[in-house]
């Protein structure tokens, strides 16, 4: 198996949070049955529920490649009467968690509330909703000093599907998947959401092999790091050339590097 056949099936297999339908529908029914206790307890508080994030792109990793891999739950709360602010709609939430799930590690943690289920992280965002005279949405979500700030929630889910679509051999979510474990490993230098977002913005083109298209987006992402550098320098260098043949043992070796896990 070649190096880039090597690196479609690490991406594909091993990086997936729930790479079989079992997988996501025990996730899916984790999420409903906590959306029920959460109405049945809070009742005409809550007007709906948004999921949104990874979980829903399919880009979400094993927390065994990210230890910051969460399934995002946004609980929109019903304001026609009052609005009340982030902390009081947030210690409502983790009242509710915390005496439902007794056996499972539950904490307020800004601007969230975070449910460990099944080695699966739940991240619970109070918010609220505003609708315009055409019907059109606005989200808020908890800012800064106990305040709101507006949000756009899987506002890059439609383009990641379009372009991953679009060009085949499920390209985009690849590099997005080993970048996010490559982000992981080093400490998280980018904030997710603004490394996904940048990486759907990326030129590809149909028929782009993964494994150089990695490196590339690497190279304009992180090549200025010293690690990084020295990682795409030397795969560069055993890539070989018209004098030099080329060695992928030694490619492969420099990749697990920037990829740790990788076999």
């Amino acid at each position: 198996m070649n190096i880039n056949n090597k690196l479609t099936s690490f991406a594909q297999i091993q990086l997936v949070l729930a790479r079989t339908e079992p997988e996501r529908d025990k996730i899916n029914a984790s999420l409903g049955h906590l959306e029920t206790i959460l109405k049945n307890r809070l009742r005409s508080e809550i007007k709906e529920f948004v999921r949104f994030g990874s979980f829903t792109r399919n880009t979400i990793l094993p927390r065994v490649y990210d230890p910051e891999s969460d399934v995002d739950l946004m609980v929109i709360f019903n304001t026609t009467s009052s609005k009340y602010t982030p902390g009081t709609y947030r210690r409502w939430l983790l009242d509710v968690v915390s005496s439902s799930y007794p056996n499972s590690i539950s904490k307020k943690d800004f601007p969230v509330v975070k449910l460990m289920l099944n080695h699966i992280m739940f991240d619970i965002v109070p918010a609220y909703c505003e609708v315009d005279y055409w019907g059109n949405k606005s989200y808020y979500i908890p800012g800064s000093g106990d305040t709101w700030r507006g949000t756009t929630p899987n506002d890059i889910n439609s383009e990641l599907s379009q372009k991953n679509q679009s060009y085949g051999n499920n390209i985009v979510r690849n590099v997005i998947r080993l970048c996010k474990h490559w982000n992981a490993k080093a400490g998280y230098p980018f904030e997710s959401y603004s490394m996904e977002k940048w990486i759907i913005s990326r030129f590809f083109y149909s028929g782009d092999n993964l494994y150089d298209k990695f490196l590339s987006i690497m190279n304009d992402m992180a090549g200025d790091r010293a690690g990084v550098r020295q990682a795409l320098d030397y795969i560069e260098k055993y890539k070989g050339d018209w004098f030099t043949q080329a060695d992928e043992s030694k490619q492969f070796q420099w990749l697990q590097k920037l990829l740790p896990g990788l076999t």
